[in-house]
């Protein structure tokens, strides 16, 4: 269901906001070469992020801080043109401190996500990315690993079963961010209270929880679990809590990082 990545980029970061390569991080854009999954609107299925295939793999640095968003784009545009639209955004919480990929760190990269039941039903290539911002705090530079933010996008390749009947507007992926946004260009290391995410609008908020370590849903009353949605896939991690894992999203360059002071 995932876009075979490029070989040399399987564990590269996309560096600059106008390289086609934000779109899904791969040049394997023939959706003939990839399934569809089958999910349906307005249930809970689950999204996991790991720096390596294996479920067991850490899901990414701690300094690698930053927003995770969830755009979708009608497969048969296959991501061209102004067809690509947000579902979902966690950015800076300034109660906890905390950005989005940091509970997801707690969660081992295990998220539930809802697409909204007013989208149309279709196929649709989604686009999970996480932005680390440890970088950002100076802008792009060519050639250097070490300036601007560090995106990682992935795309699978969905079938949605919906009555909806709602197209929302569409934007272009590249073009959809600016090397000088605010939430692009963003001092992760200085005093903070609060960040914009960035890109377009959302179409719906709150549409996705991080799930716990042993990959069950947040505690809540009436939260229906993971196994009472079985309409789509699921891999076991344990036995007593399923995930449904429709995308494993490719993480940072495995290789250890000395933590850089940028006061």
């Amino acid at each position: 269901y995932i876009r075979k990545y490029r070989e040399s980029t399987i564990n590269t970061p996309v560096k600059d906001v106008n390289n086609i390569d934000l779109r899904c991080r791969t040049d394997k854009m023939n959706a003939k070469d990839t399934k569809n999954i089958t999910i349906v609107a307005g249930e809970k299925f689950g999204l996991e992020f790991h720096e390596g295939d294996e479920d067991t793999s850490r899901f990414i640095e701690e300094e690698h801080r930053g927003p995770v968003l969830i755009y979708m784009a009608p497969l048969e545009s296959n991501g061209e043109g102004d067809v690509w639209f947000k579902v979902f955004e966690g950015g800076y919480d300034p109660k906890t401190k905390k950005f989005y990929d940091e509970l997801l760190m707690k969660s081992g990269g295990k998220m539930e996500f809802t697409i909204p039941e007013e989208i149309k039903g279709g196929n649709y290539i989604m686009r999970p990315e996480v932005i680390a911002l440890h970088t950002a705090d100076k802008k792009f530079k060519p050639g250097s690993m070490s300036y601007g933010a560090e995106f990682f996008p992935n795309c699978v390749q969905i079938k949605l079963i919906s009555k909806g009947t709602l197209e929302p507007k569409g934007y272009p992926i590249p073009g959809i961010y600016k090397a000088d946004d605010p939430g692009i260009f963003f001092n992760l290391w200085d005093k903070y209270d609060s960040y914009v995410i960035p890109g377009p609008p959302m179409y719906n908020a709150d549409a996705g929880t991080p799930v716990d370590q042993q990959g069950g849903p947040p505690a809540g009353e009436g939260e229906p679990s993971v196994e009472e949605k079985p309409t789509v896939p699921t891999t076991p991690t344990n036995p007593d809590k399923p995930i449904v894992k429709p995308v494993v999203v490719k993480k940072p360059c495995q290789r250890k990082k000395k933590r850089r002071s940028y006061q």
